[in-house]
């Protein structure tokens, strides 16, 4: 069994787990790279080449919350500060805290096989029923109604409860910040007689949301979630260059979990020390995964563990 934490015998683990700067800001620059590109297409271009830079656009705001992940680990710079700002900026399009997501996800590491696991993002799996549950998790509207809510209870000065205050500092600062953000896009927007709020944040923003529900649904949906064997909790996908450099590397999501501390471009080392695991491509899973929720809207069960469809 391979448990969370715990390498081979004859793994260089403190050689695996060494944070360097160039391998994140490389990806951090692509990212910025590619939010410049296409946002100055979304402002210049009209027709089909508006629609695709919009759409790109939201894909890249996706994108961006994988490098935001890595961030929270800390995997992504030596620096805590700059794991937290780049993280937060990295997320700040989609809305997400990073600190808030830090604070959660860790504990999901922590607790993942137990009963008292949870995601941050709040999807709730067993849900995935019907066409009208998915149509919840792939807007993930549970998490943005959360998002609302602590937004204004940030700005009304509350705090997060059951979080160590530094924390909780730290989680309404960020959420201030986003209402800043909010108010900026709105007010140059309105002062300007743009629809810059529109176009390069709130459209491409519906793209991002489901698209990062679609890169995470691989990740634990179906699989048995009352073990701490991570070879049967969650999942690795065998991915082509590009979902590998799309999704930062979280393909290899039985290797994250299994060794947390490594940075996400050591992934690959780690999936050779246990070969034979990613089967299923994203295309195969995806098309497994729809199959299923077709023949449960049926039956009405709920989902099933691999290999019971």
């Amino acid at each position: 069994m391979i448990t969370v934490g715990k390498p081979l015998e004859g793994m260089q683990l403190g050689e695996l787990s060494q944070v360097r700067t160039a391998p994140f800001l490389l990806r951090v620059l692509v990212y910025l790279a590619l939010v410049a590109l296409l946002i100055a297409a979304v402002l210049r271009t009209d027709g089909v080449l508006w629609w695709l830079s919009l759409i790109g656009l939201g894909l890249v705001f996706g994108h961006g919350v994988e490098l935001q992940h890595q961030a929270l680990h800390n995997t992504a710079f030596p620096s805590r500060f700059l794991n937290r700002w780049v993280g937060f900026l990295l997320g700040l399009p989609m809305l997400v805290s990073v600190s808030d997501y830090q604070y959660s996800h860790l504990r999901h590491h922590r607790l993942l096989g137990t009963k008292d696991d949870r995601e941050f993002f709040n999807y709730g799996y067993d849900r995935l029923t019907s066409l009208g549950p998915l149509l919840a998790h792939l807007l993930m509207l549970r998490h943005y109604r959360d998002v609302a809510r602590f937004i204004c209870a940030s700005v009304a000065g509350r705090t997060k409860p059951d979080m160590k205050r530094e924390v909780a500092l730290q989680v309404r600062l960020e959420y201030r910040l986003m209402a800043v953000f909010l108010l900026l896009m709105a007010g140059l927007s309105v002062g300007f007689r743009t629809p810059l709020f529109l176009e390069v944040w709130l459209l491409p923003l519906l793209i991002a949301i489901p698209t990062h529900a679609l890169i995470e649904l691989p990740e634990h949906w179906g699989r048995d979630h009352g073990t701490l064997d991570v070879l049967a909790n969650t999942r690795t996908i065998r991915a082509s260059a590009f979902g590998y450099w799309f999704t930062n590397g979280n393909n290899y999501h039985i290797e994250h979990h299994w060794l947390p501390g490594v940075p996400n471009h050591r992934f690959p080392e780690l999936h050779r020390q246990l070969p034979g695991l990613a089967s299923e491509t994203y295309p195969a899973f995806y098309r497994r995964f729809f199959v299923e929720l077709y023949r449960n809207s049926i039956t009405g069960k709920s989902q099933q563990a691999d290999g019971a469809v």
